[in-house]
């Protein structure tokens, strides 16, 4: 049963302009996410689609970025590059307060947009 869905749209331009800057990219991301982004030479469709896959996965949630903190909401690839989610901290008492089960993510950009849609389900009522 879906018991959240987020959606989220980015100017790739936006995020692009941002990443020279470290506090930005240590506010927003996390290590392992930055390792991904160093890996695809700091490519601001990667950046942007992760971005917006946290936003996404937030509203998704239903808190947004409050209590929740940015790199509580982790994107990482499997083998086959396919994105999945990691929560931590706050988002993931979020998720477990409503009874999720598991949460999904897709991304998809153009040249100048990045957006993603995340999926959460939860424990069906019997």
């Amino acid at each position: 049963m879906i018991i959240g869905i987020g959606l989220d749209l980015i100017e790739t331009e936006r995020i692009k302009a941002s990443m020279n800057k470290p506090r930005f990219m240590d506010k927003v991301y996390t290590k392992e996410e930055q390792k991904y982004l160093l890996e695809r030479n700091e490519n601001a469709q990667s950046a942007a689609g992760i971005f917006a896959a946290k936003e996404a996965v937030s509203k998704a949630l239903g808190t947004g970025f409050y209590p929740i903190r940015w790199k509580e909401i982790e994107i990482l690839r499997d083998d086959l590059g396919k994105p999945f989610v990691k929560l931590h901290g706050a988002a993931l008492e979020r998720f477990n307060a409503m009874g999720g089960k598991r949460a999904l993510v897709s991304i998809t950009h153009i040249k100048d947009l990045a957006a993603a849609q995340a999926v959460i389900e939860g424990i069906e009522d019997v």
